[in-house]
């Protein structure tokens, strides 16, 4: 691989781990509209619930999450990522944290993405949450992977 190839790499992984943590600032922050444009117009969130395309996911982020949770924070490590042109595929582990209703919970799991170079900047084409357990903090970690009704 030549250098300017290699510098290409270092860029695009960097700018990508940007985008990354970008997604949890803002999603915690709830600031809906620099938010939902980390996204493809296409791009699809799923997890909680399946959407895609901006308007739907940006009324999922901006008035359904909100119901989950009066309060969250995102805490993203462990970031893997496989660049093929325009396009790159990979895993970050997730540390979620919440409020709901009065009561902290505690939760983790990963995100899987696909991310795609659009007008030469790196956005979410795709990403989708696996939780591996989701407990009020009270209870420690349960392992138990959350029921879907947790959050509806």
């Amino acid at each position: 691989m030549d250098i300017e190839s290699r510098i290409r790499r270092i860029e695009d992984e960097l700018e990508i781990a940007q985008l990354r943590a970008r997604y949890c600032h803002l999603l915690d922050d709830m600031q809906w509209e620099p938010f939902i444009d980390l996204f493809t117009e296409d791009g699809v969130f799923e997890g909680l619930n399946k959407v895609q395309g901006k308007r739907d996911l940006m009324a999922f982020f901006s008035q359904d999450v909100p119901k989950v949770a009066e309060r969250f924070w995102h805490f993203c490590t462990n970031g893997t990522i496989d660049i093929d042109g325009d396009v790159a595929t990979g895993r970050i582990s997730m540390e979620y944290i919440s409020i709901t209703d009065g009561v902290s919970y505690v939760s983790a799991g990963h995100y899987d993405d696909v991310c795609v170079r659009e007008n030469g900047r790196w956005k979410f084409k795709s990403r989708k949450i696996t939780f591996y357990f989701y407990s009020p903090l009270s209870e420690g970690f349960t392992g138990q992977q959350p029921a879907a009704s947790v959050f509806e």
